[in-house]
């Protein structure tokens, strides 16, 4: 009869009356089979869950166990679902292993009981692994990301292949994925998602990934392809609308950028990257008012972010605001003290504050961060010279000599480089006269 239901659970009229004859035509000695007393409120526990009504699931699971002296696996098992999903993972793990020692052939409990914790879940999903009949990419996905908590990387790389030979389901291929990506393998994540898009060619989460993979990766067309395919099939995805709007900024086509920004803000109002664009559109633009008041409120909405901390100190810096592009260049050092241009915008600071000393210092951090940026070298060398370290000045130049022989440097910089050799040329002329007229002496 469940064949023939409808979606709403009504079942037609014919279908109704063929029911009653067979009931009638059946031996009368025949019984429905008996359900047992501890499963016979099952049905309602499952309806109170389907309907998210966890609060009437929960009081109505905790009298079956009472009634059941805990022996009701199927609400063991809810009851595990629901304190999982409010964050109670110890109390999950105990549920689960109620409904594991009521039925320990499930291996559907096994799976649950490696889900809620880490270290020991590997051994749990291997047994749910002999357990099961079948392979069961579930089982492959979530060892994988065991492995990886763990940091077992070609462990996890193998499950999560396994996985995805298994399912169309993005899951995997989106683990998958991200392991390549933090390991800077590119293109083995390019193909990890194309093959994902073959099988599920609709799938949005995966197509955003592979443009965003295609930008990360300095293919600016394939990505604006990808972009505008997913698109023309989600027009208002704000998610895909941010990095599209991104690579028509980078195209100096600020306006255009703008609208489609502000189309986003319709969505993602709250989003730190969308307001740090849009500041930098302003910026571009000569519109540093209101750039300094968009970049501020990217700050606000995640004061821990690099981008809307060092943009705003690079603005301030621009309008002639020095002691306070200084104070957001620091909270951009603290977000990624790995980064060099947070020193070296800091560094341009503390010397139009006079600190010499402190902007040698930026420069120098900098500087050992990318030792072959010509902005860095230049500005360095700079610093150095005011410092009268004319020496170091003099190599900081050389190696920026050198560096201009194999990349194309900026005009601007490479003339800066011309007049402050000279000066230096000067300076040590006039230190080795000096040192000659005093041995002399």
């Amino acid at each position: 009869m469940s064949n023939d239901s409808l979606g709403n659970g009504d079942i037609p009229t014919h279908h109704l009356v063929q029911h009653v004859k067979n009931i009638r035509s059946n031996d009368k000695s025949k019984k429905a089979p008996d359900i047992a007393a501890i499963e016979n409120k099952n049905w309602l526990l499952h309806r109170h869950f389907t309907r998210h009504e966890y609060k009437l699931s929960k009081n109505l699971i905790d009298k079956e166990l009472v009634n059941s002296h805990g022996h009701n696996e199927y609400a063991n098992y809810l009851k595990g679902i629901i304190l999982r999903r409010e964050g109670k993972v110890q109390e999950s793990l105990d549920a689960f292993q109620n409904s594991y020692n009521v039925n320990p052939t499930n291996v559907n409990n096994v799976k649950q009981i490696a889900k809620s914790f880490h270290k020991r879940a590997i051994d749990a999903y291997l047994e749910a692994e002999k357990m099961s009949n079948i392979p069961d990419w579930e089982i492959h996905h979530s060892l994988g990301e065991c492995y990886l908590k763990l940091n077992q990387i070609y462990d996890a790389e193998c499950q999560f292949k396994k996985s995805t030979e298994l399912t169309k389901n993005s899951l995997p291929y989106l683990s998958l994925g991200s392991l390549y990506k933090s390991n800077d393998k590119i293109n083995e994540a390019i193909q990890v998602y194309e093959n994902s898009l073959k099988g599920s060619p609709d799938n949005l989460e995966i197509a955003e990934e592979l443009g965003l993979v295609y930008l990360e990766n300095g293919d600016v067309h394939e990505a604006f392809q990808q972009f505008g395919t997913i698109l023309a099939h989600s027009p208002g995805c704000a998610r895909i609308i941010l990095p599209l709007a991104f690579i028509i900024q980078n195209n100096d086509e600020y306006d255009v950028a703008l609208s489609k920004y502000k189309s986003a803000a319709q969505t993602i109002s709250e989003s730190s990257s969308l307001w740090n664009n849009i500041g930098m559109c302003f910026f571009d633009k000569k519109k540093f008012v209101a750039a300094i008041s968009c970049l501020k409120r990217a700050h606000y909405l995640n004061p821990m972010a690099l981008f809307p901390a060092c943009n705003l100190g690079k603005v301030l810096l621009t309008t002639g605001q020095p002691a306070s592009a200084a104070i957001y260049l620091c909270a951009a050092i603290a977000a990624a003290p790995k980064n060099p241009m947070p020193y070296l915008l800091l560094g341009l600071a503390l010397k139009k504050l006079d600190d010499l000393e402190g902007a040698e210092k930026a420069l120098s951090k900098s500087h050992s961060l990318t030792p072959q940026d010509p902005l860095v070298l230049i500005n360095y060398a700079v610093i150095l010279y005011e410092v009268e370290k004319y020496k170091d000045a003099r190599d900081i130049l050389s190696a920026l000599q050198d560096i201009t022989t194999i990349i194309n440097v900026e005009t601007e910089i490479v003339q800066v480089a011309k007049n402050l050799s000279r000066k230096l040329d000067d300076k040590l002329n006039y230190e080795e006269n000096r040192i000659l007229i005093e041995d002399e002496v």
